[in-house]
């Protein structure tokens, strides 16, 4: 069971309300996993359904709007992992495909543009692992490929320069896990 508590000011908690609450409140039955953005949280089902809710000023919860949610929406099926970045979301699907939708201004969801996505998009596929941070964006390959696109700043895509990449771009090999941060790799 998935419980929430603490600021609702989007709805983030999915109590159906934007009240902040100071105990733990009952939100889901048969949540797997779960993450959270900036304003908004994913959940992943048993059942392979991934459900949004929260903040939606980018289209991060991928229901085709840009409208606060304030209780659980179903999203996708098939889903396997997910993660969030700041105000966008990842997708990984049973096919090992990768699916992003939100903000995208620095091109983090690797779909090629600087558009904000309301719906999931394919990014890549062959995909075992994933992070998302501010406006940076990590995929492990089965084959041990790491991957990086979106803001670059700082160098955190590891690929020698600092332009930002709007597409996946292969980093390093022999890779086992990842991890980011907000400017960092």
């Amino acid at each position: 069971s998935l419980w929430a508590w603490g600021n609702n000011q989007w709805g983030q908690l999915g109590d159906g309300t934007t009240t902040t609450r100071t105990t733990p409140t009952q939100i889901l039955t048969g949540v797997v996993n779960l993450t959270a953005g900036g304003g908004h949280t994913l959940a992943l089902k048993t059942d392979g359904s991934l459900w949004a809710w929260g903040s939606n000023a980018s289209g991060q919860l991928g229901d085709g709007t840009t409208t606060d949610r304030y209780t659980p929406t179903q999203i996708l099926t098939g889903v396997v992992n997910l993660a969030a970045g700041s105000s966008y979301s990842l997708a990984l699907k049973t096919d090992g495909s990768l699916w992003a939708w939100g903000y995208n201004r620095f091109g983090g969801l690797g779909d090629g543009t600087t558009t904000n996505r309301a719906t999931p998009t394919p990014v890549l596929n062959g995909v075992v692992a994933m992070a998302g941070g501010g406006s940076h964006t990590l995929a492990l390959k089965t084959d041990g490929s790491l991957w990086a696109w979106g803001s670059n700043s700082d160098g955190q895509l590891g690929d020698g320069t600092t332009a930002n990449r709007l597409t996946p771009t292969p980093v390093l090999t022999g890779v086992a896990a990842l991890a980011l941060g907000d400017g960092h790799t």
